[in-house]
């Protein structure tokens, strides 16, 4: 059988040899999700993105969820980048949980893919390393990850869900029926992210009060 008419006969199998690389793969699929959303993203629209069939994907990413599986992990790791060596386990705490939100924040169609796959194995170093200095007993460790992982994560997707589908944060508020409500965002003139940051200072007070002082009278 002729060669030419062997390869007519493989189908749209994976080619022999990748004419991308899954890193601009990947790359040129965030692109693709920033500008359109999740619902536009597909292997066939990020091979025309790449002016290639979508076979030459398939050697790369079996299906779309491998893919977007992928997308989670890049942007994981995107987060991590902003890591600065030397600081105390607080200030890596809360300059972590900030990259993460304006991570999420700049890719703001990604959210659904956070929750979907959310790629917990590229989380278990992370983990260790913060656990390693932690000042409180290994007792309550897995309790602080737990409070630090959902407020920083479900802060970050609540807000970038609001920024895909331009909606506020908070609706603008009606003085006459909710008196309080409205005093309190007018008399906290600060950004959403120094909000964000003044939430997770409650939270470390909270783990020096309840667990500082117990372990100092153990």
């Amino acid at each position: 059988m002729p060669s030419s008419q062997a390869k007519r006969r493989q189908g749209p199998g994976r080619p022999l040899t990748p004419l991308i690389t899954r890193e601009i793969a990947v790359r040129t699929s965030i692109e693709l999700l920033d500008r359109k959303g999740l619902d536009a993203l597909s292997v066939q629209a990020v091979a025309r993105e790449l002016n290639v069939q979508a076979p030459s994907l398939y050697y790369h990413f079996k299906n779309r969820d491998e893919l977007l599986h992928m997308i989670a992990k890049t942007l994981l790791v995107e987060v991590g980048r902003g890591e600065k060596p030397g600081s105390s386990w607080e200030e890596r705490v809360v300059d972590l949980a900030v990259a993460t939100r304006r991570v999420m924040l700049c890719h703001a169609h990604a959210g659904p893919l956070m929750l979907r796959f959310f790629p917990r194995e590229l989380m278990l170093g992370a983990y260790e390393r913060g656990l390693s200095d932690c000042p409180y007993a290994p007792e309550h460790h897995l309790a602080i990850l737990e409070a630090l992982e959902k407020l920083t994560y479900g802060k970050a997707l609540f807000d970038a869900a609001a920024k895909a589908h331009h909606h506020a944060a908070m609706p603008a508020v009606d003085e006459a029926r909710y008196p309080r409500l409205a005093e309190a965002l007018s008399k906290s003139p600060v950004s959403d992210e120094a909000l964000f940051v003044e939430t997770l200072d409650i939270l470390l007070d909270g783990f020096r009060f309840r667990y500082g002082k117990k372990d100092r009278t153990q």
